[in-house]
């Protein structure tokens, strides 16, 4: 009969223990504090706001919700960022599964030499690279384009996919690709009919936090655009931020706008971010 490993409880001691869980309480306590001040503030007047900033509102009023799409004209940018964010998250996934399985399943010097020059794209970033990212673009023509910003979002979130793509794929048994080998299947069939429905946690991950990164980019956006009408949520906000820096409820409804799309991305895909992650280490 095997000895069981002790618990955690019988590791680390009570003092410990109740350390930890005061520091992970004030932790949260510290992070949702602001989010609520934030949300509840948005709902107030600005009389009640210049009466007290940290009091919830006595009256609760949407009026800073409806000037703020109205006034930081939220339609287009909204429509701006779900193009950008969705046609990115697309390719990106098409791409990085794809060249997931070749790097994780199709052995070959190449292979690896591909894998880790895809490796080193996770240590570039958007802020690092923008001054020849415009100098680039504005010489290829593609400035203050929507392709000029599509590219580049493309671009620097390939490498963190694939990365989680390699590290899923690799924990699928070989046993499986070989035994659809001699059925007869080639690479392009083991991929369709094998890889791509059993990687569906990792691709709703990949999909997770690709939208996630182009929805609250706000560097090139920025800088490559300088027309209004391809601009996206995250610039609207900066800009609105500089027109009516001490009107904070209309700030305050202006983030929680350019917010509320992460936050239900997050509610309703939260159990697969989890699995795809969860899975992804048990396999790797």
């Amino acid at each position: 009969m095997s000895r069981q490993s002790p618990s955690v409880r019988a590791i680390v001691p009570w003092p410990f223990r109740i350390a930890a869980w005061v520091i992970l309480f004030g932790f949260t306590v510290f992070t949702i504090c602001p989010l609520v001040w934030v949300l509840y503030t948005s709902f107030k007047s600005q009389s009640e706001i210049m009466r007290s900033l940290i009091a919830p509102p006595l009256v609760w009023t949407l009026d800073n919700y409806r000037n703020a799409w109205e006034l930081g004209e939220f339609s287009g940018l909204f429509f701006n960022s779900f193009l950008y964010s969705t046609v990115t998250t697309v390719i990106v996934i098409l791409l990085s599964v794809s060249a997931g399985f070749a790097f994780a399943k199709i052995p070959s010097r190449k292979t690896r030499l591909w894998y880790s020059f895809f490796l080193v794209g996770l240590l570039i970033t958007i802020s690092s690279s923008i001054v020849p990212i415009f100098v680039a673009e504005t010489w290829l023509g593609l400035d203050n384009t929507r392709l000029g910003i599509l590219i580049p979002y493309v671009a620097f979130n390939i490498s963190f996919a694939v990365y989680l793509a390699v590290a899923y794929i690799r924990g699928i048994h070989d046993e499986i690709i070989e035994a659809a080998k001699l059925d007869g299947a080639n690479y392009l069939g083991i991929y369709r009919q094998i890889i791509l429905p059993m990687a569906r946690p990792i691709i709703t991950t990949i999909a997770i936090f690709t939208f996630h990164a182009c929805w609250i980019e706000y560097v090139l956006v920025y800088m490559i655009s300088s027309d209004s009408s391809i601009r996206t949520v995250q610039v609207g906000v900066s800009l609105l931020n500089g027109r009516l820096a001490f009107n904070y409820g209309f700030l305050f409804a202006a983030i929680v706008i350019a917010t509320l799309p992460l936050f239900i991305l997050f509610v309703f895909f939260r159990r697969h971010l989890q699995a795809g992650f969860s899975m992804g280490s048990m396999k790797g």
